[in-house]
C-alpha cells in the first residue's frame, strides 16, 4: 500500500483542471475549508514579533504544550501538563517519533486493514515491520483482541489504533478500547493511538483509549494535531503525549534533526487551541450533513453498498456489485476511480490504497454545494450505465 496513489489522483485532477475541466475532488485527506480567519489574522498580527524569529526549545512552545495537555485532560479525565507533550511537524512526525522511541530494528507493530497506508510508512521509517490485522466490514472495521492475537508474534512491540479510522470512519466503543488495552498490557505492548480525527465523531462522544483504560497510561502514547480539526494540514503542527521516557527520546530526536517546529506555526496552533471551537463545531455539522446525504445517495445506486461511518470525513462503500455488473468495463476499483475522474470529473480514491480492492474512499469534507454537484455527477454517470 502507498499513499503516493492518493497524491497521483490529486495530481491528475489538477492536470484536468488546468486543461479546463471542472473537477470536484473528493479524494483529498484534508478539509477544503481555509484555515479559520481568527488563526490567520493572529499570525499576521504577530509575525513581526522578534521572539518568533529565532531558535526555540526542541519540545515546543510551553504555551502550546500546555494547551495540548488541557485537551488531553479533557479527553481522558487524567491530569496532564506541558511536560507530558512533545510538539511535532504534524501527526505523521509524531507517529514516527513515538515508534522510534519504543522499537528496535525488526520489531513488529500491529496495524488494522483497511487502514491508512501512512501507518505502514512510519513503521518502516522507524526500522519496524508492520503486521496487518484484518478488520472487515462484517465487524464494522473494528479489530478485537482475538484478531490482534492472531497477528502477534514474539517480535511484536506495539499496536497503532486509529479512531475514527481512515478510510473507514470506524470508532471503537469504550468497552472495546478497554478490552484491547487490557490485552496489550498482558502482552507488554505499547498502545499508540492516532486521534487526529477525534473532533469528527457524529453519533456519540469520542472516547479516548485512556478514558476507557486509565491504568494503561504508562504503556500508551497519544498522537494528535491541528491539521484536520482546524483545516491546518499545511501548517504542520502535531504532538505526542506519553510517559517521560518516550518524551525524552522524542525531544532528543527533534533536537538532533529538525531543531524544533517553526515558532510561527506553533503560534498559529496556539491560537487554534485557545480561540474557541466555533469553527470546529461548524465543520463538524457541515461534514455530518454531507455524510448523511452522500451515504443515502450512494446506497441508491445499484451495485453500491455504503456503510454509515461513525466518524472521520470519508465514506468507504463497497463497489463489488458494480464491478461484477460491468466486469467488461472495469476490473478493479482503480479502473472505476480512473473512469469517474475522466468521465464524471469526480476524484475519489480506489480501495487498493487501503488494502480493500473492492471499495472506494470518497471524502465529504467539502462545501454543501460541491457535495451536491458531486453526487449529481455520480448519479448521472453510474445511473446511465444501469
Amino acid at each position: 500500500m502507498s499513499d503516493n496513489a492518493i497524491l497521483a489522483i490529486s495530481a491528475r485532477a489538477a492536470r484536468l483542471r488546468a486543461e479546463g475541466a471542472a473537477v470536484i475532488s473528493l479524494a483529498a485527506g484534508e478539509p477544503d475549508l481555509p484555515t479559520p480567519s481568527h488563526i490567520t489574522d493572529t499570525v499576521a498580527r504577530i509575525a513581526g514579533d522578534p521572539a518568533l524569529h529565532h531558535y526555540g526549545g526542541a519540545a515546543g512552545l510551553p504555551g502550546l504544550r500546555a494547551l495540548a495537555a488541557a485537551r488531553l485532560a479533557e479527553a481522558t479525565g487524567l491530569p496532564w501538563n506541558a511536560g507530558d507533550v512533545q510538539i511535532t511537524l504534524g501527526a505523521k512526525h509524531a507517529l514516527a517519533l513515538a515508534l522510534q522511541a519504543v522499537l528496535d530494528p525488526g520489531d513488529q507493530v500491529l496495524v488494522t486493514t483497511p487502514g491508512w497506508p501512512g501507518h505502514h510508512g512510519v513503521i518502516e521509517a522507524a526500522g519496524g515491520v508492520a503486521r496487518t490485522v484484518r478488520a472487515g466490514a462484517d465487524a464494522g472495521f473494528l479489530a478485537t483482541p482475538d484478531d490482534l492475537a492472531r497477528a502477534r508474534t514474539p517480535r511484536t512491540r506495539a499496536l497503532i489504533l486509529a479512531g475514527p479510522g481512515n478510510p473507514t470512519g470506524a470508532v471503537y466503543p469504550r468497552a472495546a478500547l478497554a478490552e484491547i488495552a487490557d490485552w496489550a498490557l498482558r502482552h507488554d505492548l505499547w498502545c499508540i493511538t492516532d486521534d487526529i480525527y477525534q473532533e469528527f465523531v457524529y453519533d456519540a462522544p469520542h472516547t479516548a483509549l485512556l478514558a476507557a483504560a486509565p491504568h494503561a497510561r504508562q504503556r500508551c502514547i497519544m498522537i494528535n494535531g491541528v491539521s484536520k480539526a482546524h483545516a491546518m494540514t499545511g501548517w504542520r503542527v502535531g504532538w505526542l503525549a506519553g510517559p517521560a521516557s518516550v518524551l525524552a527520546r522524542a525531544s532528543r530526536a527533534v533536537s538532533r534533526t529538525i531543531t524544533h517546529v517553526p515558532l510561527i506555526t506553533q503560534a498559529a496552533a496556539e491560537e487554534a487551541l485557545s480561540g474557541g471551537r466555533a469553527s470546529v463545531r461548524a465543520a463538524h455539522d457541515r461534514y455530518r450533513a454531507n455524510r448523511d446525504i452522500l451515504h443515502e445517495a450512494l446506497n441508491s445506486l445499484p451495485g453500491v453498498d455504503c456503510p454509515l461511518p461513525a466518524g472521520g470525513f470519508y465514506v468507504f462503500p463497497s463497489v463489488a456489485g458494480l464491478l461484477a455488473r460491468h466486469s467488461g468495463r472495469w476490473s478493479s476499483a482503480s479502473d472505476l476511480a480512473a473512469w469517474l475522474l475522466e468521465t464524471a470529473h469526480v476524484a475519489v480514491v480506489p480501495g487498493e490504497v487501503f488494502g480493500a480492492p473492492d471499495r472506494l474512499r470518497i471524502g465529504f469534507a467539502v462545501s454543501g454545494t460541491a457535495m451536491a454537484e458531486a453526487i449529481d455527477r455520480l448519479r448521472r454517470a453510474l445511473g446511465h450505465l444501469t
